[in-house]
């Protein structure tokens, strides 16, 4: 076991609980001072010792014990700054990497239709004033919708496209959803499916994370925090 993976997680965890160390100590049964060690990376745990913590977090002993793949092509943002970013994060890229693991075996990766819409609105292309019209148009075409049809499963349509798409919950009405680009095993859009976001928050928000992975690929950068309603 990685004494520093072990660290890393475990502050990830206990931070969107929302628990203290000691809160986390008493739960699992050790002392507040050999928990300290251990989120510290400074000592390395028994397995006992580890799985009363996991109990304590109500998470399996594999989710400490599991290095999380860093996702960098990431567009994040929520109407406030959230304690549970990063384990949004970690949740994702277990997500992407498992279901891009299952597609390889498989052998059913699909094809990215939309490639080629996107590559007009590369990185560095002009900003003109009447992209999204122009960027709009395409795509339905790409997808064999007439100019003027009704979209009446935006999921079903995303996927067929070759996005990725994880229905997430989180009890938060700041975050909305987010997507991810190619690089880190995208392109794929996150929903935020909790009961509370209406049906109609929740299409527009997928069909917005798709203009952002089409219009704004220069956005993605999972270091850029800047508070934002959209």
């Amino acid at each position: 076991m990685n004494d520093k993976t072990i660290a890393l997680n475990l502050r990830r965890i206990r931070g969107f609980r929302d628990l203290s160390q000691e809160e986390v100590a008493e739960k699992a049964g050790v002392s507040l001072q050999n928990y300290r060690r251990i989120e510290k990376g400074n000592t390395a745990p028994r397995v006992n010792t580890l799985q009363a913590v996991a109990q304590a977090l109500e998470v399996k002993l594999q989710d400490l014990v599991t290095p999380v793949q860093s996702l960098t092509s990431v567009r994040f943002r929520a109407l406030k700054r959230m304690t549970s970013r990063e384990q949004i994060l970690a949740d994702v890229a277990n997500w992407l990497k498992d279901y891009n693991e299952i597609e390889e075996i498989a052998g059913e990766k699909g094809a990215y239709k939309l490639a080629d819409v996107a590559g007009r609105f590369r990185k560095g292309s002009p900003r003109r004033p009447d992209r999204a019209i122009e960027a709009a148009k395409l795509v339905r075409e790409a997808l064999g919708l007439a100019p003027d049809e009704t979209i009446r499963d935006i999921c079903g349509l995303l996927e067929s496209a070759g996005i990725k798409l994880y229905l997430y919950t989180l009890a938060s009405d700041t975050f909305f959803g987010l997507s991810v680009g190619d690089e880190d095993g995208g392109p794929a859009i996150v929903v935020n499916v909790w009961d509370r976001i209406s049906v109609e928050r929740r299409m527009f928000s997928a069909a917005h994370e798709l203009g952002h992975l089409i219009l704004h690929q220069d956005a993605f950068d999972v270091n850029e925090t800047e508070e934002s309603e959209a």
